[in-house]
């Protein structure tokens, strides 16, 4: 019996909502949310599947089935209550739709991209928090295991997988992407590998995409699945750190990937040093690296070129078009401007509001709680904010978000006490 007057907590409302009595899938709604996953990860495979059978698709088809995985996962989660882990994925999207709605009205232009970014980092979140760490490594596992397969394919047999998945067709009906006239090879436009482009020098053919389609996602999935090994070490068996490691592996040698090169040199260190370092240093990592880019402005100003200087000549200079206000607020008009500078994207998109509680969130959200945690956390904002220097759309796409924010969610969600046991099974 309830005592007159006595106030009733929020936690009790959560916990009174229907269906709100567990906070965490039972065995059929990790399967569903497994499925979500790897749906996420390989949907645009398939659909380039169909697009090479003949089958007509176009951007709003992609879109539709973005919506359906978004709404799924959201659906999927509420199925069990609120949880209090809920309210900072939540708080996030609030904020970066009223945002949205601020610029669309200032700039009479409606831009829902940073709601459709957003969006999937806290549905993802919040799916993760909700399944059995087991089905987390289960989509890590089938994920890889088909890049692997595919990539080995595509290596060895470039032409029938150009043929099985006609990705330069899929990307031209579905993002507009011209094709390259000279080109007849039938994949992606940025595929091509031309002279004074960053090499590793162990694979002379295009750049691979395997599953991704186009050389930019794969790079991301790479790093990604760092993330994972360094997060989750203690708890793989033989068979995962395998697949892993030589899924990695072979991304990293075939793709020439500057960023994917830097982070296995990077993350295998910082599992040995992110369990010491104190969190609130990812606060200080992108106005270092602003900081250093405006320092180095006179050498930037006139940088060109597909490198690492080149991009951070770009940088400097979107990033100094900005005006006040947009500075501020952001400016939806000048978002396509921005791809190859992902700190110049984040402005254009969000604002510097909208970055600043990205940025609290990337800090805040993640737990810290074991080596574990610290190490898989320390991971994803390092490579999320690395990548910024390069690029402004990849760690937002579903293909990698998906694996990547369920996967952080899960792993902080766990007790330290349970982190500490190792479960190789």
């Amino acid at each position: 019996m309830v005592m007159a007057g006595r106030r009733v907590r929020p936690t009790a409302f959560v916990s009174g909502l229907p269906g709100a009595t567990s906070k965490t899938f039972n065995v059929t709604g990790n399967r569903i949310a497994l499925a979500l996953i790897v749906v996420a990860v390989l949907y645009n495979a398939i659909l380039a599947a169909l697009v090479a059978r003949g089958i007509t698709l176009g951007y709003s088809s992609v879109a539709a089935v973005e919506v359906i995985i978004t709404f799924g996962c959201l659906g999927l989660s509420l199925s069990t209550g609120i949880s209090g882990r809920d309210v900072m994925p939540l708080a996030l999207l609030w904020f970066i739709g009223a945002l949205a709605l601020v610029a669309s009205i200032s700039f009479d232009q409606v831009y829902i991209g940073s709601i459709r970014n957003f969006a999937l980092i806290t549905v993802f979140s919040m799916l993760g928090q909700r399944m059995d760490y087991k089905f987390i490594r289960r989509a890590f596992f089938i994920a890889s295991t088909m890049t692997l397969v595919v990539l080995i394919w595509e290596i060895t047999s470039v032409e029938s997988y150009a043929a099985f998945f006609s990705p330069a067709r899929y990307y031209e009906l579905t993002r507009g992407t011209a094709r390259n006239e000279f080109d007849d090879s039938g994949l992606s436009v940025g595929t091509i590998v031309f002279e004074g482009r960053f090499s590793l020098g162990l694979f002379s053919g295009r750049r691979t995409s395997s599953i991704f389609l186009e050389q930019v996602s794969i790079n991301s999935y790479a790093i990604v699945c760092m993330a994972f090994l360094n997060g989750s070490w203690l708890r793989l068996n033989w068979k995962e750190k395998a697949i892993q490691i030589s899924t990695i592996g072979l991304i990293i040698a075939s793709n020439n990937a500057r960023m994917g090169a830097l982070m296995c040199i990077l993350m295998p260190i910082g599992y040995f040093i992110f369990p010491w370092i104190n969190r609130n240093i990812v606060l200080a990592i992108p106005f270092i690296i602003v900081g250093a880019i405006f320092a180095l402005g006179s050498h930037l100003q006139n940088a060109v070129g597909d490198d690492l200087t080149g991009r951070l000549g770009v940088t400097y200079r979107l990033l100094n078009t900005f005006n006040l206000s947009e500075i501020i607020a952001g400016n939806p008009l000048k978002v396509e401007k921005t791809f190859d500078s992902g700190y110049a994207f984040i402005l254009a998109s969000i604002g510097l509001f909208g970055g600043f509680v990205y940025l609290l969130f990337l800090t805040y959200y993640p737990r810290y709680g074991s080596e574990e945690q610290r190490r898989g956390s320390w991971s994803a904002a390092i490579y999320i904010l690395a990548w910024l220097t390069v690029g402004g759309t990849a760690t937002f796409s579903i293909k990698t978000a998906a694996l990547l924010w369920s996967f952080i969610a899960c792993l902080s969600k766990l007790p330290s006490s349970d982190l500490t046991k190792q479960v190789s099974r």
